[in-house]
């Protein structure tokens, strides 16, 4: 497992998360999908800090249920 340097930045306005390899010159933004749009969803390195009420009708019912799958990020496998 490759270690990583990890920075979290909660704004007011946005919230940002950064990594690097230990040694690496460069800093890189993790991008967060999240509603862009109504019914569209993309990675975007800044997320808004605040919640988001959606308007009546505009999820489908059940669309909320947990347990929600994660994306195998890590490439273990795990969802």
């Amino acid at each position: 497992m490759t270690p990583y340097l990890v920075s979290i930045d909660l704004g007011t306005t946005n919230t940002v998360l950064a990594y690097a390899a230990p040694g690496a010159q460069e800093v890189e933004l993790f991008t967060i999908e999240q509603l862009v749009a109504p019914g569209e969803v993309a990675g975007q390195p800044l997320l808004p800090s605040n919640r988001y009420h959606p308007a009546e009708g505009e999820l489908a019912a059940g669309e909320l249920q947990l347990p929600w799958l994660l994306p195998d990020v890590a490439g273990r496998g795990e969802g």
